[in-house]
């Protein structure tokens, strides 16, 4: 029973937005906010060295 009501929250979290499933796996969707906001850093970190640099090549794949 506690099984049910437990696959019931779950249902009712994901579909009102509080729960995101990807992969089998439930994720908060201000985790993945933060994770993208980190990945954007990450990508601006990398455009930056690219230009220090002078790494045309790579500043185009971070670019496009």
């Amino acid at each position: 029973m506690f099984d049910s009501i437990l696959k019931a929250a779950i249902a009712l979290a994901i579909q009102e937005g509080l729960l995101v499933e990807e992969d089998g796996v439930l994720l908060s969707p201000t985790t993945i906010n933060l994770v993208n906001e980190i990945e954007e850093m990450h990508r601006q970190h990398l455009i930056d060295m690219a230009l220090a640099n002078n790494d045309r090549e790579l500043f185009m794949q971070l670019t496009n």
